[in-house]
């Protein structure tokens, strides 16, 4: 299974180009602003693409991905096909 940033949990769309997802920033570390308390901003975040670069944390391979709730594995998907349809 390939470990596609956009079906990941930890993707965050651009704030400013929502529908285009190569601008896509990386949640995975997400750390708490020392100053305002909050979840650091979205716009302080690492890009998805460079993170999946050989010197990043997460790699080409993925290493931090996580399926997002909404997204089947292989197996699931195997299931799904060989249940009858209702």
């Amino acid at each position: 299974m390939t470990k596609l940033c956009i079906n990941c949990k930890h993707i965050l769309y651009s704030e400013v180009l929502p529908d285009d997802r190569e601008f896509a920033r990386c949640g995975y570390d997400r750390p708490i602003s020392l100053v305002t308390g909050r979840l650091r901003g979205i716009p302080d975040l690492p890009y998805c693409s460079t993170e999946r670069l050989p010197s990043s944390r997460c790699k080409p391979a993925g290493e931090n991905w996580v399926a997002a709730d909404d997204v089947m594995t292989a197996e699931e998907e195997e299931l799904m096909r060989g249940m009858p349809h209702v």
